[in-house]
């Protein structure tokens, strides 16, 4: 059997992704699909708008066979963790064969040889990067100049952010030495348009609409089979999540952590924590806060995701100590197609890591680095609840009392 694996956010899942699933799939000539999807945080540092168990049966609901969940660790940081944590997690599961990812470009060969530069790069690349750096770009904008100056290569590949992933797709790949082919899908729609007017409105236009309490419009984009999932999260008010409810416990956790101990945090550089430890004097919103810590050289979503890394103690050290352990703490599955129920033996039986379906086994089955992963989950799932619109679902510990998704 022909397994196809899909790295995701689906927040939420939207008509876009579901051609692009469908599509993919067909493309791979593959008989079942393996999503990898970030679980209660995504990669912009921002709280998933719906829960991941929300989340895992809309994709269910649409041709993935089985969900499992990308660690906040990895799901929370830059590019690059991002997809080595769910590259890895993909190639240790010992079940996929083809990794397939949204592309503005659609053109694999060009982003293979990106990739290969990127991932090696000369001393004029470094030079060429501090330059630019000082001179007040951002990495990604001063990454893209370089490489367009060294190359032959359109520097428009790392200003699109499905490119921009995929490259990074294509370095992990290569870094693990992984077996699993990749294989690029053209993206309909704008990644970042927030106009829900065009038929594969944006992950972005549809979390805006859900902003302003639109939500009769932003099902109009979401698929039908999905409805009853959105509607009842936003009736019992599990949905939506957004950073302004978190604010209290941001501001009070800046209140109680020390220059020092900022210094630490996953991301914070050069004077940053100055900045954000500052922010607290006059700052009452997150837009207010983002208006005062972000300049031209930091762009909003790193901001967001240190503000995350903040609220979840997540120190730069325990990323690259995770990111280079000799194998992956575990995998964790969020859901299943019960049709399909034998991926999740295949998995069970070929991952070179163990197996999660049930947390209050944890103990048993994982070493010390795997509780410490899961310790750091179970906080970032219970930081999420507390955002909850409703504060009767606000309960902890839901990573221990949720059942899998099974359809």
């Amino acid at each position: 059997m022909k397994t196809l694996g899909i790295i995701t956010e689906y927040n939420p899942f939207h008509q876009g992704h579901a051609y692009m699933l469908e599509r993919a799939k067909r493309k791979a000539d593959a008989d079942r699909v393996v999503v990898i999807m970030s679980g209660s945080f995504v990669q912009r540092g921002e709280p998933a708008i719906f829960d991941k168990w929300t989340r895992t049966a809309a994709a269910l609901k649409n041709g993935a066979d089985l969900v499992l969940e990308l660690p906040v660790l990895f799901a929370a940081a830059n590019a690059e963790a991002f997809a080595r944590g769910a590259v890895r997690l993909l190639t240790e599961s010992g079940i996929v064969d083809t990794l397939a990812f949204g592309s503005e470009s659609g053109n694999l060969q060009e982003l293979q040889e990106a990739a290969k530069i990127l991932a090696n790069e000369t001393e004029e690349f470094q030079r060429l990067l501090k330059e630019l750096l000082g001179e007040g770009l951002s990495y990604p904008a001063a990454r893209a100049k370089v490489l367009e100056t060294l190359s032959q290569i359109n520097s428009d590949i790392l200003s699109k952010p499905n490119d921009i992933l995929g490259l990074e797709y294509l370095k992990a790949l290569d870094y693990y030495s992984s077996p699993i082919l990749p294989l690029t899908i053209r993206r309909k729609g704008d990644y970042n348009s927030l106009s829900l007017s065009n038929g594969y409105a944006s992950a972005s236009a549809v979390r805006k609409a859900l902003t302003e309490e639109n939500s009769t419009e932003a099902m109009l984009h979401l698929p039908e089979n999905t409805h009853d999932l959105y509607n009842k999260a936003l009736s019992i008010g599990t949905a939506p999540v957004f950073w302004d409810t978190l604010m209290p416990a941001l501001h009070y956790k800046l209140r109680t952590t020390s220059i020092e101990e900022l210094k630490e945090i996953a991301e914070v550089t050069e004077g940053l924590e100055n900045r954000i430890l500052h922010s607290i004097d006059s700052c009452y919103s997150f837009e207010e806060m983002m208006d005062f810590i972000k300049t031209k050289r930091y762009t909003r979503t790193k901001i967001q995701r240190i503000l995350l890394h903040i609220l979840l103690d997540i120190k730069e050290s325990e990323v690259s100590y995770f990111l280079n352990l000799p194998k992956m703490p575990y995998v964790r599955v969020l859901g299943f197609q019960k049709d399909h129920s034998d991926i999740l033996a295949d998995l069970t039986e070929q991952a070179k890591c163990p197996v999660l379906t049930n947390l209050k086994k944890a103990p048993a089955l994982l070493n010390e680095d795997g509780l410490a992963m899961l310790a750091l989950e179970k906080t970032a799932t219970d930081l999420h609840a507390l955002a909850y619109p409703n504060p009767i679902y606000r309960a902890p510990n839901q990573d221990f009392t949720k059942p899998l998704v099974i359809l």
